[in-house]
């Protein structure tokens, strides 16, 4: 059975990895929120730029790269992020594959 979205393939492989992961966003973006410390918050989505910016709903065949961004207080969010990958790659195995050890390292640095 194929997967239904780039999104989910990626949600799939955080939750092999083990880390806890969901699908979040609004009226103008989806992305894949992982939950760091008390307040911290990873936000995964479409790179930056390209036609799938900000997305995660969409069919495998048309990824075109992750960039995943780390707010350390959502609490009291005052604007502050790193921007930890940003990827062109489209291919979406790698890619997930990359983007899930880069949120790992990312974790056990904070």
């Amino acid at each position: 059975m194929p997967t239904p979205s780039a999104g989910r393939f990626l949600q799939n492989a955080l939750h092999r990895a083990g880390i806890t992961a969901r699908p979040d966003g609004d009226s103008g973006s989806d992305y894949i929120a992982i939950p760091v410390g008390a307040h911290g918050i990873i936000m995964i989505g479409g790179v930056i730029g390209r036609a799938k910016e900000n997305e995660i709903h969409y069919r495998p065949s048309e990824h075109q790269g992750w960039g995943a961004v780390y707010y350390p207080d959502t609490k009291n969010n005052d604007g502050t992020f790193t921007e930890f990958y940003q990827s062109t790659n489209p291919n979406l195995a790698q890619d997930t594959a990359h983007v899930v050890k880069a949120v790992q390292d990312t974790i056990a640095g904070r």
